[in-house]
């Protein structure tokens, strides 16, 4: 029979060990709360890459030098670019949900807004002055050369449809003196060549292409200021749920412009490399574009007395889908546009990058 002492100290050893025990398990809980919101900081830090989906134009290749040159990742914002050579494929996949925010034209944005999408306008990239033409035939001289000939736009009520009407009728030319096709602007030059078109709206690379071969530039986005805006714009829900990487992304895409001017050739070359053009082709394409700074944005954004205001250029659109039936009422502009992140880049700009604005 064990004696007593012995039973003190056996009960003594039980004690530690449970002591032990409880100490152990006390730690180890410790180590896997710890682990787990290490985890869940690292997760709400870690978000999925904000996608956004562009076509080929020059006027916002410089999407790619915010990639390349890391002006995405200095702002500690990650973006997935998405390039499709046709701007209807580059739309699409925004409408479907396929693409946070896409490069389109201002005209086309305000289309999918009235089909039941929100949208917001975060930035402007570029006005096309000389970008986008009408290109045609050797023998013709002008646009009011058109009437009774055929010429093409790129969909049906597109801003590429907009254009072409806008610019028969400053020739004094109705729509029923010409015949219309509905064609790519990448398949132009092959369709003058085959003579399936006299003319047709097209953009880099086919414009160098053409006039090349001897066909002529007869009308541009120029001669209509304002026409055609190509805009940066997001799902209503990305903006409301992500203002912070919206934020970072109107702000690395300035920096971005601001390159572009400081280091033409090296921006030229990733901008051409990316969109699978040749560096002249692209320079043409930049050439044809004004690229606004951050003051014109905001004054586009918020004016309406301007040429070049969204506030403006809203009110044209608008009229023109209402007739052609395509929007049943007029919507509130002030619902697409959002300056606000333009203007809180403005502020927070420094003064080394102002040179480029001028």
């Amino acid at each position: 029979m064990p004696s007593p002492i012995n039973k003190i100290a056996t009960g003594g050893q039980t004690l530690k060990n449970t002591a032990m025990k409880k100490t152990i398990l006390l730690f180890t809980t410790w180590i896997l709360l710890i682990s787990l919101v290490s985890t869940g900081c690292t997760r709400v830090e870690r978000q999925r890459p904000i996608k956004i989906s562009m076509n080929l134009w020059p006027g916002y290749a410089y999407a790619f030098i915010a990639q390349e040159k890391g002006f995405f990742s200095k702002n500690n914002v990650e973006v997935e670019l998405t390039f499709k050579n046709v701007i209807s494929e580059s739309r699409e996949l925004f409408k479907n949900g396929d693409a946070d925010g896409f490069f389109d034209v201002f005209t086309d944005v305000v289309v999918i807004n009235a089909e039941g999408i929100p949208v917001k306008v975060v930035y402007i990239t570029d006005y096309s002055t000389s970008g986008d033409v009408i290109i045609g035939r050797p023998e013709l001289h002008s646009i009011s050369d058109l009437k009774g000939k055929r010429i093409s736009f790129e969909g049906v009520n597109s801003f590429s449809h907009l254009f072409v009407l806008r610019a028969l009728q400053k020739a004094g030319i109705e729509e029923t003196d010409v015949q219309f096709e509905n064609l790519p602007a990448l398949e132009v030059l092959n369709a003058l060549e085959s003579g399936k078109i006299d003319a047709g709206h097209t953009w880099e690379p086919i414009k160098t292409r053409a006039i090349k071969r001897g066909y002529k530039a007869l009308f541009t986005a120029g001669d209509i200021p304002g026409v055609i805006t190509d805009v940066l714009a997001f799902h209503e829900k990305i903006v409301e749920e992500r203002p912070d990487d919206i934020q970072r992304i109107v702000k690395s895409l300035a920096e971005a412009r601001d390159f572009l001017f400081s280091n033409r050739k090296e921006a030229i070359e990733i901008m051409a490399r990316a969109e699978g053009i040749t560096p002249e082709e692209m320079a043409s394409g930049i050439n044809g574009v004004h690229l606004p700074d951050l003051d014109e944005n905001r004054e586009a954004m918020t004016t309406s007395d301007k040429e070049i205001s969204l506030l403006r250029a809203f009110g044209a659109i608008t009229d023109f889908y209402i007739t052609s039936g395509q929007i049943s009422q007029k919507q509130d502009v002030r619902k697409i546009i959002e300056p606000h992140f333009v203007e809180h880049v403005k502020r927070l700009q420094t003064t080394p990058g102002e040179h480029y604005n001028k």
